[in-house]
């Protein structure tokens, strides 16, 4: 049981960075469309866009695809292994483009320099010719590959749209985007989080905050589940369920701040509530386990008060 955990919880990272790249992915490669329709695009621009070295958001986000849709012990839908081909196809591309720019950029000047001279001999004269072809199909080549990865990249977009679907139950992906709104927001938009969360749960707004809250809970991170659960009973007041999970957040965040007369009152309150919500066996048998450590820690309490 343990292995399977781990490998959900391995599957469910490799998906949070392929959404991370991607993300920073097409922002970048939108700064370098301006950048080259202005005419000020350079190499250095690429940097973090497409390299060899495993140092770029589309070299991490291919090797991610790669990783998780063609070596996963689960067959891959069909969903994923379009977008793992749409990936793999543009960092190709994208490595040509930075290839194209390198020559334009640091040979172009010197083709253009020995072209001006006057000293050449006819052999000379021939081979800067050549150059000057040469530079010509990598201009056009730039042309041609800008075009072609803007519209696979564009292509990608609405496919991570789509794929977001088969993930719309990863706790650890909705914290991301909760965690990197302004990311989020930066790519897709002005409210692109509120579209997405609508897209994946419909009505049910709450959905997406209960199940980051969940996974901050399920982590330790009782103070983030405290601020996901309570987002969520925002946009679902009255949900007495959430409510249980942030007075049970609450009193392990002050439990394990020592502050245990408030831990024991927060769970106090949160099984006020049983008669109204299913509270798990595993709910209990923590808040159990916390009374009794907070009775070790304070032996001198009276025997009818360990046990409120």
């Amino acid at each position: 049981m343990p292995e399977i955990d781990a490998i959900h919880w391995e599957r469910e990272r490799k998906i949070v960075t392929i959404v991370y790249s991607f993300l920073h992915a097409i922002r970048i490669f939108r700064q370098m469309e301006n950048g080259y329709k202005a005419g000020s695009l350079k190499f250095s621009d690429l940097a973090n866009f497409v390299d060899d070295r495993g140092q770029s958001f589309l070299f991490t986000l291919k090797t991610a695809c790669h990783d998780l849709f063609r070596q996963n012990i689960s067959s891959p839908t069909e969903r994923e292994q379009i977008f793992d081909l749409t990936v793999g196809s543009i960092f190709h591309l994208a490595m040509k483009l930075r290839e194209d720019l390198y020559q334009l950029e640091f040979y172009g000047p010197k083709y253009r320099e020995l072209g001006e001279g006057e000293s050449l001999n006819p052999a000379q004269q021939a081979l800067v010719s050549k150059f000057k072809k040469v530079f010509s199909r990598a201009k056009d080549s730039l042309k041609e590959g800008m075009e072609e990865v803007a519209l696979l990249m564009e292509d990608s977009f609405s496919q991570l749209k789509d794929l977001l679907e088969e993930y719309r139950e990863n706790g650890l992906l909705l914290r991301f985007l909760l965690e990197e709104e302004k990311l989020v927001e930066g790519t897709l938009g002005e409210k692109g989080l509120e579209r997405i969360f609508r897209f994946l749960y419909g009505r049910d707004e709450s959905k997406p905050y209960r199940l980051a809250g969940e996974s901050y809970f399920q982590s330790g991170f009782y103070t983030q589940a405290i601020r996901a659960f309570s987002r969520g009973l925002e946009k679902k007041s009255g949900d007495e369920t959430l409510k249980f999970k942030i007075y049970l957040s609450q009193g392990l965040e002050q439990f394990y701040a020592f502050n245990l007369d408030q831990a024991l009152n927060f769970f106090e309150q949160g099984l006020v509530l049983a008669p109204n919500v299913e509270i798990l066996e595993t709910h209990r048998d923590m808040i159990r386990k916390v009374c009794q450590k907070i009775q070790e820690e304070i032996p001198g309490r009276r025997k009818d008060d360990q046990h409120r």
